[in-house]
């Protein structure tokens, strides 16, 4: 839906602006839940009952969309057929005027250098009427290694994220002793990186793009990446005091976030007709590494900290699997 030029910058914002929801649940449901429980009511009905007002909004939002928004960035699906033919009608008539102003042109010129110039004018950009999804394509993209090496990127990025705003608001809690609310609202920094730290992945990406092409997009990644594995086992070793470990946490949260963003700078130069699949794909990629370092985490219950470092080389290791990529 973008230019490639900006496609990191305005993918990366729009889904870390997305993803800050976390950072918003972290503060304002322990808010919610300590103003049901000064009325009166018990933990347990408290947390049940504050459910209720996210659920309202979930509710309200998916009305708004179907209700005032477009099926696809085409329009109605229903009149998305009408809209092809008229795009068609509208490029064909383009072209015949292309090639009348041309025809003009070429009793004008005599020089050998402007007869060519006269024949690049004829030329029109052929249009391709968007085709009907089909499973073939999701094939295509599956088979593409380039595809699966963004899914592991994007499960040690968005996975990480996922994952750690399972057990932050809990762990602060346990391994300061912290009450709820102020465990919440620490656990809620990381969530909250996602207003500027996202976009700043995909703002570093496009302008690594426009310094070196596409390898610059791959060099700005590996970096990113990298020192969110190096960041996340810092944070083991920055437990012995509540400040050392809120500042690490800040650090890991930026680059975590930051390489979402960096991830989907480069999914659009994959293989651009099928653009949509892949997007899929390497988001699916992402929830899958929510499920495998959530697991992690549980695995590590008696001892989050060595989770933490466990999921930070993990993420160092995937990082070398970019000079692995190879885009045209």
């Amino acid at each position: 839906m973008f230019s490639g030029s900006v496609v990191g910058c305005a993918n990366a914002l729009v889904g870390g602006w997305g993803n800050m929801g976390a950072g918003v649940t972290y503060v304002l449901m322990p808010l919610i839940f300590e103003g049901l429980k000064s009325s009166g009511l018990s933990d347990h009905a408290s947390w049940r009952v504050a459910m209720v007002i996210p659920a309202g909004i979930c509710f309200v939002m998916g009305l708004t969309c179907l209700l005032f928004s477009d099926d696809c960035p085409q329009g109605d699906w229903s009149k998305r057929k009408q809209q092809q033919i008229e795009e068609i009608h509208y490029a064909e008539n383009e072209k015949n005027v292309e090639v009348h102003d041309a025809n003009k042109a070429t009793k004008t010129k005599t020089t050998k250098e402007d007869d060519n110039d006269s024949i690049i004018s004829e030329k029109s950009p052929k249009v391709h009427a968007p085709s009907r999804p089909t499973i073939g394509m999701f094939f295509k993209a599956l088979k593409n290694p380039n595809v699966i090496i963004l899914m592991f990127m994007y499960a040690c990025s968005f996975g990480i994220e996922l994952a750690v705003d399972n057990v932050i608001g809990y762990f602060f809690h346990d391994h300061f002793a912290l009450s709820q609310t102020k465990a919440g609202m620490i656990g809620a920094l990381f969530g909250l990186m996602n207003i500027f730290s996202r976009a700043t992945g995909g703002f570093l990406s496009d302008y690594a793009y426009q310094k070196r092409g596409i390898r610059g997009r791959l060099f700005v990644h590996f970096l990113i990446i990298f020192l969110n594995g190096i960041f996340l086992v810092a944070f083991r070793f920055s437990l012995n005091n509540l400040k050392d470990a809120v500042i690490i946490l800040v650090i890991f949260s930026f680059f975590t976030q930051a390489c979402c963003g960096s991830v989907f700078g480069i999914v659009p130069f994959v293989d651009p007709e099928i653009v949509g699949a892949i997007s899929g794909l390497v988001g699916a990629g992402g929830n899958v590494g929510g499920l495998i370092f959530t697991g992690v985490f549980k695995v590590y219950a008696n001892n989050t900290p060595i989770a933490f470092m466990v999921c930070g080389i993990a993420v160092m290791v995937v990082a070398f699997m970019t000079f692995f990529i190879r885009l045209k």
